[in-house]
């Protein structure tokens, strides 16, 4: 197993992630601080380091009746010195993440992703070298 390089601390918040259809696969860690919900990082198993990412709205996409969380939408957006960051658009209830997509700034591209749970380790996400 080959583990991120970014060592998120136990109190952090982390999801992995992995693309769909594409020919090789992107995989990331999304992680917010447990302190800070309005900020956090976004990892690629590949990449040159943490991305830093800040939230830019929350909308309610459904309320469910019966007690259960309802459905929010929260966009997030990447903070480079550059601006050519793009976006994270997480749809979520309660834990579940129901869609998971990166919009990319340059050219609007959008890739999908979804919840890679063998990847899942303690503090970090743990890929498989391939």
């Amino acid at each position: 197993m080959l583990a991120c390089s970014y060592a998120a601390a136990a109190e952090n918040d982390f999801r992995c992630l992995v693309s769909i259809g594409l020919k090789k696969p992107l995989r990331l860690q999304f992680v917010f601080p447990a302190d800070d919900r309005s900020t956090g990082r976004v990892v690629y198993q590949a990449g040159s380091g943490p991305i830093p990412i800040k939230k830019i709205e929350t909308k309610t996409v459904r309320d469910v009746p019966g007690g259960r969380p309802s459905v929010f939408a929260t966009e997030w957006e990447e903070v480079t010195k550059d601006g050519t960051g793009g976006k994270y658009i997480v749809t979520i209830q309660g834990a579940r993440i129901y869609e998971f997509k990166y919009v990319r700034k340059k050219d609007g591209r959008v890739f999908n992703f979804e919840e890679d749970l063998d990847a899942t380790g303690d503090k970090e996400c743990e890929w498989d070298e391939k």
